[in-house]
């Protein structure tokens, strides 16, 4: 058994157009419903919906077999948190309010085991088909979609350089932040 390609990261990689929505129902049953509504992508928001990581794991297990795949945002730039998210399946993260290179750097850091970041391992976790894929650990860098939120001026000034960190997939800017 195989870690199944990120449709999601392949895409944005490529330089594929992709459209979503945000999920902030908290909510399995809510996730299902806009499962196979053709979109690429559905956000499931910890940071400003009641999100909790069992309202997750229902969404993540909602949109698994589903077209679209699941980003989740954290409600911070918590290794520990995006350890635990990551080892529940979920295939991308979009991170809060980076506002520095080392912001970044941290934030990709965390979806990365040792020697190339500080994510810590479980042999039997949901993402790694509880120890069923056996290219786990050659694959799930590529496989793992990394997302920045710009949220501040400052931040804005410097989004090239946060951009260009080594294993940043895309920068999302907040426009109500930023307004």
């Amino acid at each position: 058994m195989t870690l199944p390609t990120n449709p999601f990261a392949k895409a944005l990689r490529d330089g594929k157009k992709q459209v979503g929505l945000w999920l902030s129902l908290a909510n399995g049953y809510a996730a299902q419903a806009v499962a196979e509504s053709g979109f690429d992508w559905a956000l499931l928001d910890m940071e400003h919906a009641p999100s909790d990581l069992q309202t997750v794991m229902a969404q993540l297990e909602a949109l698994k077999a589903s077209s679209t795949t699941a980003i989740v945002r954290p409600d911070w730039n918590d290794p520990v948190k995006v350890k635990r998210l990551l080892d529940m399946g979920a295939p991308g993260l979009l991170f809060p309010m980076i506002q520095s290179v080392q912001e970044a750097q941290n934030a990709v850091a965390a979806t990365r085991y040792p020697p190339n970041g500080v994510r810590g391992f479980g042999s039997t976790t949901r993402a790694n088909g509880f120890g069923r894929h056996k290219d786990y650990l050659d694959r799930v860098e590529t496989e793992t979609a990394v997302l920045l939120q710009i949220e501040t001026q400052s931040a804005l000034a410097i989004a090239e350089e946060i951009a260009a960190v080594d294993g940043v997939d895309g920068i999302f800017f907040g426009p109500a932040d930023i307004a």
